[in-house]
């Protein structure tokens, strides 16, 4: 099972990569997220870009894979967090 396959929100990556590839700056694709509601810089652009081609570069196993989700859904489920659109 590879992570690449359960990040959310791919498709904000699949549009950073779309607009990357058509040559557009980094700087530019940021101020487009920023208005898009996901505030970045052009760093954050460059490093999420060349980390999500690297998370396709290894397998892991399913059991890990089966531990980050559940830890996932605990936090979701746990009514005593902080809900982070309170911030």
């Amino acid at each position: 099972m590879y992570l690449k396959d359960h990040i959310v929100r791919v498709e904000n990556i699949k549009t950073m990569q779309t607009l990357d590839a058509a040559g557009i700056d980094h700087k530019v694709i940021a101020m487009f997220m920023s208005c898009e509601g996901i505030p970045m810089q052009s760093i954050d652009i460059c490093t999420i870009l060349n980390n999500y081609d690297a998370l396709g570069s290894k397998k892991i196993p399913s059991k890990k894979v089966q531990a980050l989700i559940n830890a996932k859904q605990l936090g979701e489920e746990d009514d005593s967090l902080p809900c982070p659109a309170s911030y």
